[in-house]
């Protein structure tokens, strides 16, 4: 059953040849070496050399080469390249977003007079070129040669593999879980990160502070994590912290409750990506392992869009998916993305509760030497149809193929992504509101990089921001016990901080539904990972209340920039915000950014009235505060617009300015002190009676930028 084509329809199509040995390709078409370091540091430059030898076949006036590399693998433009071959004119071409699905991006070299003859040889070196931003084993390129047409290409054999390694550690990471019992073992986890975000070697093991009991148990084989046994005596919240030599770092909040209490909160990702099987990077057992020994997420589910998955591949899926469950440890969901494009019904994850077969697949960008026979289903209706009866639930997001929510079957579509590394997608969640559909709002990777549950954008090649992730309260750490709580919808997401979030309404926690024979009174319980800024209360999806948490520092202002190009995948989310702020007269001074996202955001102070920035959002927000000692006026020139800003006015008063596209905008303001409160205890009434179901939801936001949104509760007056 080895795959013989593959290729997405109407796009360029690789031959496999599997029927022929590499020594036969060989003769035919000719071989290609590829001279470079088989170990390269995440982001680094390197120098490359590919040198090809022709085979019987030739390479004739018109014909081309590829050197083709997987969608996530973020390789950078060389500095400087150089091609060698005396027998015929070559143009070189370098294609960030070729026609090869998954294979989308390659140089060429195409025959322009001449050619070349067997045994003759072309050689590309490229000089300064910025190596992927992950980490990641067996990393390859796929050498081809142009085919009978322009959309053909065979596959010569491989050259070796490499691997992709980190940086050096440049902050200190310490990851907590949800909740625990008093006096039970919780699991800490402490590792270095370097600048890509990538888990990067220490140098010495780091220490756990405070005076708690810890036991460091491992240091992780694969990733160079150390793992801690904590037992902690008393009830309440914790915020543990570590240090190795000069770093140090604080973890998120972990709340000690009774060991009686029937529910608890548990982290995880049921969106967390793609592997080499689908369109991502490294296997797909690496990839549960960084889930669970990095990440340090209680459950998860890889998600390779269908088109990509043939008989074999789906049935090594569900068997690496199996063997990674450990129920009270690590759960497990087999799963897989259902991918028409939108307008048949969008990308849609499926969860299995146990096992399955049969894989229902959209489409297939591959072709089989036994093709499988289970009948596909490209659109949606008979997709739903079919499922339904199933033990599965569906994950609605907005991905490649952003889901169409035309399309809707409750009884097993209960969730809602409304953030990913493709972006902050509210607009997303919104839609799914107002059409009155019961949504449980999720949080995701959707990832490429083989780094489910802490991954970062890279060169934004593929992605826009560091990923979500969702909290489940659930009364045990099992596939039965989360699917419960997935079912009621007992979740909230958050853009990947592990904010402690709280939501209820007379005793109805986040997912409920009731009827009140009075006002809705909200109580809200928040601990955050950073000073909290403010909470807001949304009905249906307008902000019916909010709560400004953090104080004013009136000596500075922040100007935030945001939003997003379109509704859609994270290249149409994506705003480039490359810009300069200067004053027309006074001083700026003490420049501090929030929430920059990847090592290509920046922001400088260029002299003492102006400040230059890079920065790129896909639906979050990001920017800077700074003191403005004597400035009146200021001007902001970015790329999608310029803003004029009275200081005094917007010290008094936040300023908005619109820049068109779907969200796109501007915000300056007094900047929220960054030392306030992380916990808020919270309660509000909404005096408002209203006998139609409302949705009452709340949104925190801190002031590093990071957010939590929680699942409705559906409440509705009694007559």
């Amino acid at each position: 059953m080895a795959i013989v084509r593959s290729g997405a329809p109407g796009g360029g199509q690789v031959w496999h040849w599997p029927q022929l040995a590499f020594d036969e390709r060989a003769r035919r078409w000719g071989t290609m070496r590829c001279r470079m370091p088989k170990t390269v540091v995440a982001g680094a430059a390197v120098d490359a050399e590919f040198a090809f030898c022709a085979g019987e076949a030739g390479l004739a006036e018109g014909a081309a080469l590829r050197i083709a590399w997987r969608w996530p693998f973020d390789w950078a433009r060389p500095e400087r390249t150089e091609i060698v071959c005396e027998q015929a004119k070559v143009a070189f071409a370098f294609e960030p977003q070729g026609d090869l699905n998954p294979w989308h991006h390659h140089v060429e070299l195409r025959v322009i007079s001449g050619g070349l003859r067997a045994g003759d040889e072309a050689v590309l070196r490229c000089y300064g070129w910025g190596a992927p931003t992950f980490i990641t084993r067996g990393a390859r390129f796929l050498p081809l040669i142009s085919g009978e047409d322009e959309h053909s290409w065979n596959r010569l054999a491989d050259p070796g593999a490499y691997e992709i390694v980190a940086g050096p550690a440049e902050r200190l990471v310490v990851v907590c879980e949800g909740e625990v019992g008093v006096g039970e073992a919780t699991v800490v986890r402490v590792y270095g990160e370097d600048r890509w975000g990538n888990p990067a070697a220490l140098e010495g093991e780091p220490t756990l502070e405070g005076g708690h009991e810890a036991v460091c148990e491992s240091q992780g084989a694969r990733f160079p994590v150390y793992t801690y046994r904590v037992h902690l005596r008393d009830e309440g919240v914790y915020r543990l912290r570590a240090r190795c030599g000069l770093l140090q770092g604080e973890g998120n909040p972990l709340r000690v409750v009774p060991t009686a209490r029937a529910e608890r909160l548990y982290w995880g990702d049921l969106h967390s990506g793609q592997t080499e099987i689908g369109c991502g990077a490294g296997s797909l057992d690496d990839h549960f392992t960084y889930a669970r020994d990095v990440a340090g997420l209680q459950f998860a589910s890889q998600q390779a869009n269908d088109h990509y998955i043939d008989s074999a591949t789906w049935q090594h899926v569900r068997d690496v998916s199996h063997a990674a469950d450990k129920p009270g440890q690590f759960v497990c969901y087999l799963g897989c993305e259902w991918s028409p494009f939108s307008e048949d019904g969008g990308d849609r994850n499926v969860f299995y509760r146990a096992d399955e077969a049969r894989l229902r697949r959209s489409d297939r960008f591959f072709a089989e030497e036994m093709p499988d026979p289970t009948p596909d289903l490209p659109r949606a209706p008979e997709f739903l149809a079919a499922m339904k009866d199933q033990q599965v639930l569906l994950g609605l997001h907005v991905g490649g193929r952003p889901t169409n929510l035309d399309f809707h079957e409750p009884s097993i579509e209960p969730l809602f992504e409304i953030h990913s590394t493709h972006g902050t997608s509210e607009w997303f969640v919104f839609d799914a509101v107002r059409r009155g559909y019961k949504v449980g709002v999720t949080g995701g990777t959707d990832g490429v990089m083989g780094r489910p549950g802490a991954c970062r954008p890279g060169r934004r090649l593929t992605r826009n921001v560091r990923n979500g992730l969702t909290a489940l309260r659930a009364d045990e750490l099992s596939r039965r016990g989360l699917w419960s709580a997935l079912q009621a919808r007992r979740c909230y997401a958050t853009s990947g901080a592990r904010i402690l979030l709280d939501v209820e309404i007379d005793g109805r926690g986040m997912g409920s539904q009731c009827t009140v024979s009075d006002t809705v009174g909200i109580r809200v319980c928040v601990e955050g990972t950073a000073a909290l800024e403010r909470v807001d209360v949304l009905r249906d999806t307008d902000v019916v209340h909010s709560w400004q948490i953090a104080p004013y520092d009136r000596s500075r202002l922040r100007v935030l920039w945001g939003g997003a190009e379109a509704e859609g995948t994270a290249g149409a989310q994506r705003v480039q915000w490359d810009g300069v702020l200067r004053a027309e007269s006074g001083r700026l001074a003490d420049v501090v950014p929030v929430g920059l996202q990847s090592p290509l955001d920046s922001v400088e102070q260029v002299d003492e009235r102006s400040v230059r920035w890079r920065s790129a959002t896909g639906g979050n927000e990001m920017g800077f505060s700074l003191r403005t000692d004597g400035a009146a006026r200021l001007r902001l020139e970015a790329l999608p617009g310029v803003v004029e800003i009275d200081v005094q006015e917007a010290l008094q008063r936040e300023q908005f300015a619109s820049l068109g596209g779907a969200s796109k905008h501007v915000r300056v303001g007094t900047a929220p002190r960054v030392d306030g409160s992380h916990s808020a205890q919270l309660c509000w009434r909404d005096e408002t009676r209203r006998q139609a179901m409302h949705a009452y939801w709340v949104r925190v936001v801190q002031v590093d930028g990071e957010r939590a949104w929680s699942s409705p509760i559906y409440v509705a007056n009694a007559d």
